[in-house]
């Protein structure tokens, strides 16, 4: 099996019901609902996320783009956007050491590791946590004029 979908859609909120709909329809493929539910919020967060932190100002400009992959072992989602950038290892939360930095030069990749969990206290910061709980592989790359997130969640066939 080698299934794709892509789907673009503008930066605000009232999207992601859409988003939503469409990956769960999608990762539906893999036939567990559990593990469908998993990579469709991890997705979701990192939308919301782009939403909330990439871009500054609503503007009807701002867009996502998400492309979804699926072979027999794993489902793949690229998410891009052509907002802010940020270095992950500048932030004091999650902890700069969550990060893996790997190539260098104007096109580092940043591999998400590990993610200490939150303090029940924090209003907000659960998101990075949670995605690197509920996906295999994550990672980071700011490039010039976008920003690319490729999340990654394995399986065995039914």
């Amino acid at each position: 099996m080698k299934e794709s979908v892509s789907l673009e859609f503008p930066a605000h909120h009232k999207f992601l019901s859409v988003l939503g709909a469409a990956v769960a329809a999608f990762a539906d493929l893999t036939g567990d609902a559990n593990l469908a539910y998993s990579v469709q919020l991890a997705i979701h967060e990192v939308c919301a996320n782009t939403i909330d932190h990439a871009y500054v100002a609503p503007h009807p400009d701002n867009r996502v783009v998400v492309h979804l992959t699926a072979n027999d072992r794993a489902l793949h989602a690229e998410i891009i956007d052509r907002g802010q950038t940020f270095d992950p290892q500048s932030f004091s939360w999650p902890l700069a050491t969550t990060w893996e930095k790997a190539g260098s030069g104007s096109q580092p990749v940043y591999h998400l590791r590990r993610v200490a969990e939150p303090d029940l206290d924090q209003e907000r910061g659960r998101g990075m946590f949670m995605i690197c709980q509920l996906m295999d592989e994550v990672t980071f790359t700011p490039q010039p004029n976008q920003n690319v997130w490729r999340l990654t969640r394995r399986y065995t066939p039914a």
